[in-house]
């Protein structure tokens, strides 16, 4: 541990801190935050600044974790089910980094303040606010005014006139991300069309999709087509990600989709153009994200491409509260998740094994949403778990891709580009992580984005060095991620962006 770190209220921040969250999460089962310890006991205190864990076997992911250091003092007094579903964290949050949440207004902002005695001394900025917005170009105009100092996620046509204007800096970049339809592939109480349990017909749906397209139309240029959750150089030395070669890539070929549905009984009866089981014409529910525009865009071309080939679609755009309580959905206390097929986005963790794993058997009703089951994707991931071999387990990893391609639980469609734009008219000191490719704020992977940057401003304007980030999904995503938090008792949260 770093000598010196306090909590914001004050306490120090000791190896009992760490070691009373991996003893919390172990003896709680804490579904979020559970599947990333598996094969690890307990951990215990050597000295104040010494914790150590021990494991009842190799854990491969053991130095890539994403686990959050939580003050004992205060996470100590209250039960599991309290911390879950109970504990409203209200601001001023207590957090041991260089800055303090005091406000936060749901759909609004959230604003942090310097705390004045971080380990390492007050940050340079005083202040750092997240305004939400609903409407991007909205968000862009404030932006260009000045209002704004960066902005996260803006709409990809605006993309070209920002990166031509003098005093801004725009980059884009993947960041372990992947956009895809998800399948209801239950086998128990689903309420998903039976149809999508047969891979059969997943499969010649894919075949049905043109990704060159959504990259083109649904996204403005500014994505990668994707088959995996894999982004293409995340990695190297060895490199996690896996693509399907000539031979097995579904690519877009309506034609053999047809030939596909055909041959395994979907067929039309009746001369209505649309395809049967059991007798009845097979009309799927497919659903798009209200908060992404990209995501609305891209379904409206994949439900035309659906029907074109003879499936039925009931297109709608839901708020992200209807996939939580849909895909994860009960009747009672039984497991019946309610949808057919959607369009979402996923943010993996920087340890690829720990994304996979988030889709095992053990994981439905909790991260695994498409609730798909695989014993050779199980068996990989026991393997992939404890070998500390980075090849070896690469070669494991590489092997769960394909089994999950194979099996077509969802279709990844692409990976999108993240945008981002900043003032460096404004402030000195961005920087982008990931070998200077990434993102440059808005990332765990970069903890302190904020801590250096230093305002370019006259002395008589020192009144405004507060720090304001406009945000148009991020702040939307954190809204989701408490969701996530709340509702996911049973369930897992991946996500390391945002």
């Amino acid at each position: 541990m770093n000598e010196g770190m306090t909590w914001q209220d004050g306490e120090p921040v000791t190896a009992a801190d760490a070691a009373f969250t991996y003893n919390f999460i172990l003896e709680n089962d804490i579904p979020s935050m559970i599947h990333q310890l598996t094969g690890v006991e307990r951990a215990e205190v050597v000295d104040d600044l010494t914790f150590r864990v021990i494991c009842s076997r190799p854990v491969a992911s053991m130095l890539r974790l994403w686990i959050y250091c939580l003050p004992e003092h205060i996470w100590g007094k209250m039960s599991a089910e309290e911390a879950s579903l109970t504990f409203e964290n209200s601001p001023p949050s207590v957090g041991n980094g260089p800055f303090q949440v005091v406000e936060y207004k749901q759909d609004q902002y959230l604003r942090m303040q310097a705390y004045d005695d971080f380990y390492l001394g007050r940050a340079k900025p005083d202040e750092v606010m997240f305004v939400v917005y609903q409407n991007g170009d909205t968000m862009v105009q404030d932006f260009k005014s000045g209002a704004l100092d960066a902005i996260y996620l803006f709409p990809p046509a605006q993309f070209d006139e920002l990166k031509a204007t003098e005093g801004i800096e725009v980059v884009e970049y993947t960041w372990y991300n992947w956009d895809h339809i998800g399948f209801n592939c239950y086998e128990g109480e689903s309420k998903g069309h039976p149809a999508l349990r047969d891979k059969r017909f997943r499969s010649a749906l894919e075949y049905a999709i043109d990704r060159e397209k959504l990259v083109e139309l649904a996204y403005g240029g500014h994505g990668i087509p994707g088959y995996t959750f894999m982004p293409p150089g995340a990695w190297s030395d060895p490199d996690y990600a896996w693509a399907p070669d000539d031979t097995q890539r579904r690519d877009y070929d309506p034609d053999k989709a047809s030939q596909m549905f055909d041959a395994a009984g979907y067929t039309d009866s009746d001369g209505d153009d649309i395809r049967e089981y059991e007798g009845k014409n097979i009309k799927l529910r497919l659903w798009a994200l209200n908060e992404s525009p990209e995501s609305q865009r891209a379904v409206k071309l994949i439900a035309g491409w659906w029907e074109a080939v003879g499936v039925d679609v009931a297109l709608s755009v839901q708020d992200q509260g209807v996939y939580f309580d849909n895909i994860w959905g009960y009747e009672g206390d039984t497991f019946a998740p309610d949808f057919d097929a959607y369009y979402w986005y996923w943010d993996g963790y920087y340890d690829p094994g720990l994304t996979l794993a988030s889709f095992t058997t053990e994981q439905i009703e909790n991260s695994n949403e498409f609730a798909w089951s695989n014993a050779e994707f199980d068996r990989l991931n026991v393997l992939q778990s404890k070998e500390l071999d980075e090849v070896k387990r690469a070669e494991y990893i590489h092997s769960m891709q394909q089994v999950m391609y194979d099996d077509v639980p969802c279709i990844v469609t692409l990976h999108p580009l993240k945008l981002q734009a900043y003032r460096t008219d404004k402030w000195d000191g961005w920087t982008q992580c990931g070998n200077g490719e990434g993102p440059a704020f808005l990332t765990q992977s970069l903890t302190w984005a904020y801590y250096n940057l230093t305002p370019k401003v006259a002395e008589e304007d020192e009144s405004q060095l507060g720090l304001w980030v406009g945000i148009i999904v991020v702040a939307l995503a954190v809204v989701g991620v408490v969701a996530w938090l709340t509702v996911r008792r049973r369930r897992g949260a991946p996500a390391m962006d945002e």
